[in-house]
């Protein structure tokens, strides 16, 4: 990977005609990891460990007097080995650089050598917000994640073990973010199946996943009491409000690295499901190494990540195109 060669910024500090460098790092969307409330954070014990889950056994057998017990068993997810990436970032200037900074204090200069280097550990962070939003944007193809049972994230046909039956979860038609999609989507987790081929509990904890382009519709489905958009107002069905009376936390997560082509796309996931399906699997979080490397009159400062998103099973997230198909 290529060193991120800061030369240019430091001709600017260190020229005497630059009286004033600000810097406008803080504008650029690696403030934060986004999106991370979505997984549970899991440290692996090796690269490419195995994960697994657990179904409970399934309905027992009707048994009359003296008959045999009906024989029952517990049924386990498809086991999927996760995948860890490597992500690097390395500063570097000269020594020329750094005695003319430090002389440009002097000078009233406000750009200080210790800010330009703390920018190391930034685009590690943009790494950490990209990788989650594939995880979404990318969920109906196999290109970035691949599930236990060989299909992708989002597939129309994920195999129940015990029965063989299948179940989707993309949400019915593709429909475009509205209150009515969302209930749709609710419903159709609240159908979901286990292993055990036994209906999961009903959703409590749940996230709605959008682009950028979408945050405001998402908001306006959360905030609003009333609705539809018509002369016929009712109670708005998919509001934070309304949602409570059904026992569901509701509310908006946005992801800014979602890219515009994928600006109709929109998810559901619930967090309690999430919990042990959907994991952030650190090697090592965003870090800086303590010591600066010198070599031919040339200081660098390295900075690395080492992790990746998994998914254990499916039935923690829908997802609707928005295309209407």
């Amino acid at each position: 990977m290529p060193v991120m060669k800061t030369t240019s910024t430091f001709t600017d500090v260190v020229t005497a005609a630059v009286r004033t460098h600000f810097d406008y790092t803080k504008d650029d969307i690696f403030n934060m990891i986004e999106g991370s409330e979505l997984f549970n954070n899991y440290e692996p014990d090796t690269p490419s460990e195995q994960i697994s889950g657990m179904a409970g056994a399934g309905y027992g057998t009707l048994t009359v007097e003296g008959q045999q017990y009906g024989s029952n068993e517990l049924w386990r997810e498809y086991p999927k080995a996760i995948t860890i990436r490597k992500y690097t970032s390395e500063l570097a200037w000269t020594e020329e650089d750094e005695h003319w900074i430090m002389k440009a204090n002097e000078q009233k200069r406000l750009m200080k050598l210790d800010s330009i280097a703390s920018n190391g550990l930034r685009p590690l962070i943009g790494n950490v917000n990209r990788d989650i939003a594939k995880m979404f944007y990318l969920a109906d193809g196999t290109t970035f994640f691949t599930g236990g049972d060989g299909l992708a994230l989002i597939d129309s046909a994920h195999t129940i073990r015990k029965t063989g039956a299948t179940q989707t979860n993309i949400v019915t038609s593709n429909p475009a973010l509205s209150t009515d999609a969302v209930q749709t989507a609710v419903n159709q987790m609240n159908r979901f199946k286990g292993m055990n081929d036994v209906q999961l509990g009903k959703v409590r904890n749940l996230r709605l996943v959008v682009p950028t382009e979408l945050e405001a519709t998402a908001l306006q489905i959360r905030d609003s009491l009333y609705g539809p958009t018509n002369a016929n107002l009712g109670l708005q069905r998919s509001s934070q409000s309304f949602m409570q009376t059904r026992g569901i936390n509701f509310d908006v997560v946005t992801l800014p690295e979602i890219g515009s082509s994928y600006s109709g796309y929109w998810w559901l996931v619930d967090l309690d499901r999430a919990k042990e399906r959907f994991l952030l699997g650190w090697g090592w979080k965003p870090r800086m190494e303590q010591d600066r490397q010198i070599k031919n009159g040339t200081r660098c400062v390295d900075a690395s990540t080492y992790f990746g998103p998994h998914s254990v099973g499916w039935q923690q997230i829908v997802q609707s195109t928005g295309a209407g198909s």
